[in-house]
């Protein structure tokens, strides 16, 4: 006679289990922020890893369903930007759900082949945050480590891990308070049990111990004075060019009065992302340059047209810089680091969301050229590369890499919006010019968040920035449309902030930080180890009791 297979678990009681796992996960995030519930908010998931009762089809679209919930509520600033933002809001929050139930599948597999749990859940989950940050351009917001941005000695060692290692470290806790959980019911055996406490006590031991040691180092002293302009200017995707003018003027004035204010000499003025461009993108071309079709003039005519568009936008920012120290006889004109289109004349004509540097003569110094598009918005990968295809659809071209900018005595790299929202992209920025040994100072990042309102979004992306101030172990500051407009120091701390939709001018004057970090020389390798072992726990043979 065949033995009778278990009878799966019900899909709503799957549902509700997976559903305490999303909500606890949601109030560890903004705009809540509770930090300690990040400690145990897994352990549901966990019991259905555990259970013996097997999960079939229905089970897993249960997973799904409930963290698809979990990722709509999570980024629901996302469809604040524009109609159409609804169906990829929904599509993003479906495709990252996969993850969640990718990590409960894995795990089930690897502890059905005698993999402990203590062993399997802290790799599968590393694993599937990792994959989640490089597949389709990557995301890092709403990482299981950044809950605990608020707890200044439980995330420096990500200048070791990145927020890989703290999420590891909150797994391991998970997985200790579950098994003792479950030895306390009479349901795990106190091998297990004793050795996931050791491990997550170990983990917390070292962690906190580390964190203590790297507070206590002193920081340098201050680079520079920056003033952070953050105005609640109203974007939309359709923007008249009477409408960037405004902005424009709404800016420099903000700018030119809170230089003319401030005590204290400004040595760079920060303009959000684009916020600089007006009606007069920075245009550039080669000397051998093909003229537009759309241009009716010869190549000496074009290129001379673009020498007087350079005048007339060097001139523009210099009335500025004058207007600036009016009121200050003797100060010397800050330097700009302005987010600003910028328009490459070739073959093909290449469209850049850049950043330029304005010297203190007025003059464009040089640029930098966003390396990380936005999914959709800037860029659709692969098509926008095909050679027919690709020149029908519009996009914006990718910067060369990472740059060091000399500005008012310091080295700054400069960032653009997602580029400190997707980890990764400022630490292989680091380690690219740590190379050369141009290693910057500080970070200067610009965006426009003003898409997404007075939603969560914003905080979101400045815990990615704190975490990654720590993982490359330099100051960021943080010019922003709507927000965040903040200065972080090296340590992970939030120094000063204004507050969203606030038009206001943040004077920041961030420290100096000479220390090396793990993290920038060898990247996310650890985190990459993780997901083959992942592969291993997916490839092994089950064993038979």
């Amino acid at each position: 006679m065949d033995e009778e297979k278990p009878n799966s678990a019900p899909p709503k009681r799957i549902a509700q289990i997976a559903m305490i796992s999303a909500v606890m996960l949601w109030v560890t995030g903004p705009p809540l922020g509770w930090w300690p519930v990040a400690f145990v908010a897994v352990i549901p998931w966990l019991f259905l890893i555990a259970t013996d009762t097997p999960l079939d089809r229905r089970g897993y679209l249960a997973i799904w369903l409930t963290s698809t919930v979990y990722w709509l509520v999570t980024l629901q600033g996302l469809r604040h930007a524009h109609p159409a933002m609804y169906l990829c809001w929904i599509l993003l929050a479906a495709y990252l759900a996969v993850y969640h139930v990718a990590f409960v599948g894995i795990c089930r597999r690897a502890v059905a082949r005698r993999i402990p749990l203590y062993v399997a859940a802290p790799i599968v989950w590393v694993a599937t945050e990792l994959i989640r940050n490089y597949f389709l351009t990557g995301i890092s917001a709403a990482m299981l480590g950044h809950a605990l941005v608020g707890v200044p000695m439980m995330i420096q060692i990500a200048d070791l891990f990145g927020s890989y290692g703290i999420g590891m470290v909150l797994m391991c806790c998970n997985v200790a308070t579950f098994l003792q959980f479950r030895r306390y019911r009479g349901n795990a055996d106190r091998r297990s049990m004793l050795i996931a406490t050791s491990i997550a006590s170990l983990a917390l031991i070292a962690t906190c111990g580390y964190g203590y040691w790297r507070l206590s180092q002193p920081l340098g002293e201050p680079l520079a004075t920056i003033a952070l302009l953050q105005r609640d200017e109203e974007v939309v995707y359709e923007q008249s060019g009477e409408r960037q003018e405004e902005i424009f003027r709404n800016y420099a004035r903000q700018a030119i009065e809170a230089v003319g204010e401030s005590d204290k000499p400004i040595d760079l003025v920060v303009w959000p992302e684009s916020m600089f461009t007006g009606s007069a993108t920075w245009m550039t071309a080669p000397p051998n340059a093909p003229v537009p079709k759309e241009a009716s003039m010869t190549p000496a005519e074009f290129q001379a047209g673009i020498v007087e568009h350079q005048q007339y936008f060097n001139q523009r920012s210099r009335s500025i810089q004058q207007m600036m120290i009016a009121a200050k006889p003797g100060r010397k004109p800050p330097e700009f680091l302005a987010g600003c289109g910028v328009i490459r004349y070739d073959d093909p004509i290449e469209l850049y969301s850049g950043v330029v540097h304005v010297g203190a003569d007025g003059d464009l110094a040089d640029w930098y050229g966003k390396t990380h598009l936005v999914l959709v918005g800037e860029n659709i990968p692969w098509i926008s590369q095909l050679p027919v295809i690709g020149s029908w659809i519009p996009h914006l071209n990718v910067g060369e890499g990472g740059k060091r900018m000399h500005i008012a005595g310091i080295d700054v790299s400069p960032n653009i919006c997602i580029e400190t929202a997707v980890e990764r992209v400022t630490v292989n920025q680091m380690r690219a010019l740590s190379r050369t040994g141009a290693v910057p100072d500080v970070v200067v990042t610009v965006t426009n968040d003003g898409w997404f309102d007075d939603s969560s979004i914003i905080e979101h992306h400045l815990r990615c920035a704190q975490m990654v101030a720590v993982g490359i172990r330099r100051p960021i500051v943080s010019a922003a449309n709507n927000g965040p407009t903040a200065q972080i120091n090296s340590n992970g701390n939030v120094v000063a902030r204004l507050a969203t939709g606030v038009n206001e001018t943040l004077i920041a004057t961030p420290r100096a930080d000479a220390r090396d970090t793990v993290y920038v020389k060898i990247g996310d390798i650890p985190a990459w180890c993780c997901v083959i072992v992942t592969a291993f726990f997916i490839k092994r043979r089950k064993v038979v009791s």
